[in-house]
């Protein structure tokens, strides 16, 4: 193993000794949903209903503000991705410049077959993805970055 005294691998090495011995799970039960800003709740609808093959399954008032819409997709395993519609707040409806605090893509286990069927559709429908090492990485119409990682 070759040795660096860089600031990054100095670094590193302080956060590996943050890592509990004989490991340690969090105290929670995972994520139950994700709340994502939505600019346009059909074409994200339709975006992941027909490629991503992600139903949604619930629409709803916004419970803190009426004319919001909140609407749930199901990603798999219980868990959902909500979105959410501000049409009333211009600041909301403008995509974020990347950059700490955000986030920089959700990554979603995936059946092989299920994956080349999405990649197939992302194609079809002319939707630019990148692949990375086995996986891709597609946009939803809000700029929300999902990795898609095939398992066998």
């Amino acid at each position: 193993m070759t040795t660096s005294n860089s600031p990054t691998d100095a670094m590193r090495e302080r956060l590996r000794k943050l890592i509990p011995e004989g490991g340690k799970d969090g105290p929670t039960q995972g994520v139950n949903h994700i709340a994502v800003f939505a600019k346009d709740l059909e074409t994200t609808a339709k975006f992941y209903e027909e490629i991503m093959d992600m139903p949604v399954v619930s629409v709803a008032p916004n419970r803190d503000v009426e004319e919001s819409t909140h609407m749930n997709v199901a990603i798999g395993n219980g868990m959902r991705l909500s979105f959410f519609d501000f049409p009333h707040v211009p600041r909301l409806r403008k995509k974020a410049p990347e950059g700490v605090g955000n986030v920089m893509h959700i990554a979603l286990p995936i059946a092989r077959n299920s994956f080349l069927d999405i990649k197939g559709r992302c194609d079809q429908a002319k939707i630019k993805y990148q692949e990375v090492g086995g996986a891709i990485y597609v946009k939803d119409p809000n700029g929300l970055a999902i990795e898609l990682m095939p398992f066998d």
